[in-house]
């Protein structure tokens, strides 16, 4: 008989769990429709450009013209901006949803005492929940993806290129890297307080300022919003003009550029935003180049998930009970 290491016998019991708790599974339900709807809407815009496009076209051909227009570059993903906002907004909420229940569970049972009490260390729990739930949010991922990929095709009658592909799995690596952001933000202070209460209301605090208060408060210091339209533009400066006016605020810019650095949310929207062409300046780069570009933003989402892991254990193996 195959015998299983703990890590692996705890991490199954976490995915189960998962699919068993009614909340995540209101979340999920969620977070899917709403992400399905602006994906829909988004090939349903773009499939009704087609169709006007070739009904141009034969019209043009009809009166004997020659000089047919390019058809033109059309993103559904690009239409449907909140795509992403509802994966940072309900994804997030369905992060921390796991990582309170990881730990809530084994206390209201009174379990976690006698897991201990078994042949399983400390360490070896903590890896097996980390990777369960974490297993969990990747197949959540994976399956929207695919689920994305399925609409463009059928619904907005888009076939994706293999670099849009490409590009298209690693916004879910993206999205998967930012839920678990949130994930080990809620299982650090199951932990860390004893009380569920307490830990609950530090998870939202911290989650409320890092994905919403400190980004919003970098976009509105943000010089060029302040004019519908752009600051910058309204005044007829180019890029150069831009940098130079900037270098008179620097103090200012180190400020706000300062607090968007803490907010993971706006590491995940930069990246995200680049690799399915939202930002029109990333549609000629390729999935690497845009990689490299946005390395510090994807750095914006590794670090906090190996400092709460780190912190976790600290403070897991620390304590007696």
């Amino acid at each position: 008989m195959r015998k299983y290491s703990p890590i692996l016998i705890i991490a199954k019991k976490e995915v189960t769990d998962a699919f068993r708790n009614r909340l995540f599974l209101a979340s999920l339900l969620m977070l899917v429709s709403l992400s399905l709807i602006a994906i829909g809407l988004g090939s349903v815009t773009v499939h009704k450009h087609i169709i006007e496009y070739q009904q141009s076209v034969k019209i043009l051909k009809d009166l004997g013209r020659t000089d047919i227009p390019p058809m033109p570059s059309l993103n559904p993903i690009a239409v449907s901006k909140n795509f992403i906002n509802y994966l940072a907004m309900v994804g997030g909420l369905l992060a921390i949803i796991l990582g309170f229940s990881s730990i809530r569970k084994e206390k209201q049972a009174g379990t976690l005492q006698l897991i201990l009490s078994r042949p399983v260390y400390r360490d070896q729990l903590l890896a097996g929940k980390i990777t369960g739930n974490a297993s969990v949010l990747a197949l959540l991922m994976v399956g929207v993806g695919f689920v994305t990929w399925l609409v463009l095709l059928f619904m907005g009658g888009v076939q994706l290129t293999s670099d849009q592909i490409i590009k298209l799995m690693l916004t879910m690596g993206m999205s998967w890297l930012y839920l678990l952001v949130f994930f080990m933000v809620s299982f650090f202070f199951s932990l860390w307080v004893r009380f569920d209460n307490q830990a609950l209301l530090f998870t939202i605090i911290v989650w409320l300022v890092f994905a919403f208060i400190l980004p919003q408060i970098g976009d509105t210091m943000d010089l060029d919003n302040q004019i519908p339209g752009g600051f910058f533009t309204s005044l007829g400066l180019d890029n150069a003009g831009e940098k130079a006016a900037l270098a008179k605020f620097r103090n200012y810019e180190s400020i706000r550029g300062g607090l968007e650095q803490l907010s993971p949310t706006k590491h995940y929207e930069r990246v995200s935003f680049a690799l399915l062409g939202i930002k029109p300046q990333f549609i000629p780069n390729t999935w690497a180049e845009i990689l490299q570009i946005k390395l510090i933003d994807i750095m914006g989402l590794l670090v906090p998930i190996v400092l709460l892991i780190s912190a976790s254990f600290m403070v897991f193996l620390r304590r007696e009970t």
